[in-house]
């Protein structure tokens, strides 16, 4: 019993030791780095699109949708009340589905085109060849015309609507991400359905709240700093420069623990920019519009055709 006593206990630290080893935490993942990277590095089939945007958004005259996949992002009844021929009606939480055998290049649509435009980032996340109608299905017909409505000049006169120059970019740390997967792929699907959540939720925003709420956002004007000094800018608003969405230029301008404002000039681009932004874990919305709802009859350009059709 005394030579068995020593050899017991030598198996039980053995034991003890080798469950330790075993149950050690992993060493944990930064996941924001490891999505980042994945997107900025040209790993992903989605090649940086959100720094590109070449062609992504195109006007009905100069298209004939039967060269396309149309996704058509509105709700059931209306699309069957009126729509492209050949469309194929769905969600957001659903589009994955509906273009996973499309032989076309995909045209999305949507009301007014904010929805189409953010939707369309999450299929260009995932290697789509995704594009969007210009000011929506309110161009395709007019009893579908919810734009002209929208627009207005009611703030080119504003004592908050400036044209002073941009303060220096803030700066801030990254998001932490926490979706509880370690490869990027996984990170990318689990980050897409939580902005698809956030969207559901509400991720666009009005002028009027915002002007009337200015100091409590992290605001950023998406024009050129030319058109930001000429054209003017809500008071308070930083002047970002279109395409520069990335680590190693203006990331770092967004809060991540902050209410953060993007606009530019009809919402459509700003749209599709906060899709990459809140995958990226950022808390941002759009201005529904753009400058269209708020300094209508200065803007040279980008603008509704109002009348419609005109």
């Amino acid at each position: 019993m005394k030579k068995i006593m020593p050899l017991l206990l030598i198996v039980s630290l053995l034991v003890f030791f080798g469950c330790s080893s075993s149950t050690e935490e992993q060493p944990q993942v930064n996941e924001f780095e490891v999505l980042v990277k994945y997107l900025e590095s040209g790993d992903a089939d989605y090649q940086g699109w959100v720094n590109n945007l070449s062609g992504w958004i195109v006007n009905l005259s100069d298209i004939n949708t039967a060269d396309y996949f149309v996704l058509d992002l509105r709700s059931e009844a209306d699309f069957n009340a009126l729509h492209i021929p050949d469309a194929v009606n769905a969600t957001l939480d659903n589009m994955f589905d509906k273009v996973k055998d499309a032989t076309k290049d995909i045209l999305v649509v949507c009301y007014t085109g904010q929805t189409a435009s953010f939707a369309h980032m999450l299929l260009r996340l995932k290697g789509y060849d995704a594009y969007v109608l210009k000011f929506g299905m309110s161009i395709y017909d007019a009893s579908l015309d919810k734009w002209t409505a929208n627009c207005s000049n009611k703030f080119a006169s504003d004592p908050n609507w400036v044209t002073t120059a941009s303060p220096a970019l803030p700066e801030f740390d990254y998001p932490e991400l926490n979706t509880g997967k370690t490869e990027a792929e996984d990170i990318l699907d689990a980050r897409i359905q939580a902005a698809i959540d956030a969207w559901n939720d509400g991720m666009l925003i009005s002028a009027d709240d915002v002007m009337a709420n200015r100091e409590d956002y992290n605001i950023m004007n998406y024009w050129s700093e030319t058109d930001y000094t000429t054209l003017g800018h809500i008071n308070g608003a930083y002047q970002l420069t279109p395409l520069t969405i990335k680590t190693t230029e203006n990331l770092k301008a967004f809060d991540p623990a902050g209410d953060n404002i993007l606009y530019c000039w009809t919402g459509q681009t700003a749209a599709a920019t906060i899709a990459y932004l809140k995958v990226l874990g950022y808390d941002v919305k759009s201005i529904k519009f753009g400058t269209n709802a708020m300094i209508y009859d200065v803007l040279p350009g980008h603008k509704w055709p109002k009348p419609w059709g005109n």
